[in-house]
């Protein structure tokens, strides 16, 4: 069942791409990562930081914009973050220091928290029920495009010119997608549906979304998946780069194999929405991620199969990943229709405050083996696991 406005063919692909801000920002400059390092004479897990500095920003970042939308609509506080994203991006390219780079990626982080949390927020605006979970897993099938691009676009980059001109090529998108805004996407959050940015109404919200257990189950279960996705993309650079000799084109199709996976998992799960109840629906996908997980690290301690040994796991975890989010998302925001803002906001801040925490971790713990990122994956995959079964109590 949808409610008015209805969205045009192309206002859920131009929303699956602002979405994957965090993607595109993550994932252009995955390749990178040596030129990086070499360029600004740093170590490998200071370029790691980066990553983890930009998630957290992007964590905090989704507290801001959601109840900003709840009581100013979705639309123009979609544009305020993407100018400024885009602003940013262009101090991310001129950065003499990797102190500098840190910083502005938190920034960075912040402004691009719009794209991730608004997306979500408008799709919610006009759809409900079964019907939500299947929106919801349209955008994450076509969002997987920006992150299987993104690796392939910065190889090319980074080939023609150098790792800076990936945040220039980052701010232009910013001025892109502001105009692709504009002209397809309707404000989809009524007046009279608006609500007051009132602290202890704020607080009110908040705390209805935090105290929801089934919720945060969902909340928590899909972002402790996504933390797992984070150790993947931190360490595996350095591991396929420079452990395995791949070369920054050869890791961006491994890199690109995975989202294929993504893609195809979501569209299965699209299928299926109407037939199966969401839980067994989050059952299954956590156990494939406990599984994958678990051979993976097998493989990394004794040494079974090479860079296939680490590939071909990551590719099942991974591609789990797209459909276990479109259905946390749906048993998230489900229950909260006024407050949809918010929840968004909460999924999000637990999301990538959970990712920054994954990438933090596999920096600290880097030994120059992918043992770390292994352990990591795996403890993820199983407190995602136990976290989820409680909630469903």
């Amino acid at each position: 069942m949808s409610a008015s406005p209805r969205l045009s063919f192309l206002a859920i692909p131009i929303l699956a791409v602002m979405t994957g801000n965090a993607a595109l920002s993550l994932d252009m400059y995955l390749p990178a990562f040596p030129a990086i390092a070499s360029d600004l004479g740093v170590a490998e897990s200071a370029v790691q930081q980066t990553m983890a500095t930009f998630l957290l920003g992007f964590a905090i970042g989704q507290m801001i914009y959601g109840p900003l939308s709840d009581s100013l609509g979705r639309r123009r506080v979609i544009l305020l973050g993407l100018t400024l994203y885009g602003f940013v991006s262009i101090f991310c390219a001129l950065s003499g220091d990797i102190s500098d780079l840190t910083t502005y990626r938190l920034i960075q982080g912040l402004a691009g928290a719009s794209g991730s949390v608004l997306g979500r927020a408008v799709i919610r605006d006009v759809y409900q029920g079964p019907d939500l979970t299947k929106a919801l897993s349209l955008l994450m099938l076509v969002l997987t495009a920006a992150p299987m691009a993104a690796p392939l676009i910065g190889a090319l980059v980074l080939d023609l010119w150098d790792w800076r001109a990936i945040f220039w090529t980052l701010s232009a998108y910013a001025c892109l997608w502001s105009v692709l805004i504009l002209i397809f996407v309707p404000e989809t959050l009524s007046p009279d549906k608006r609500v007051t940015l009132n602290p202890s109404f704020l607080f009110s919200a908040f705390k209805q979304v935090l105290t929801h257990r089934k919720a945060m189950g969902y909340t928590l279960s899909a972002s402790l998946g996504f933390a797992g996705m984070f150790a993947y993309i931190s360490a595996t650079p350095f591991i396929y780069m420079t452990i395995f000799g791949v070369s920054p084109s050869g890791y961006a199709l491994f890199f690109a194999a995975n989202i294929v996976s993504m893609a195809g998992f979501s569209a299965l799960n699209r299928r299926v929405a109407h037939k199966y109840p969401l839980p067994r629906l989050m059952t299954f996908i956590i156990w494939v991620l406990i599984v994958s997980a678990s051979i993976l690290l097998l493989n990394v301690t004794f040494g079974f199969g090479g860079v296939w040994g680490l590939a071909v796991p990551l590719f099942f975890f991974v591609g789990c990943l797209s459909p276990m989010a479109a259905n946390g998302i749906s048993g998230t925001l489900e229950p909260f229709g006024q407050f949809a803002g918010t929840a968004s906001s909460l999924f999000g801040l637990f999301q990538f405050g959970l990712g920054s925490v994954a990438g933090f971790t596999v920096s600290l713990l880097n030994d120059g083996t992918a043992m770390p990122m292994a352990y990591t994956i795996l403890a993820c995959a199983v407190l995602s696991f136990s976290i989820f079964k409680f909630s469903q109590r």
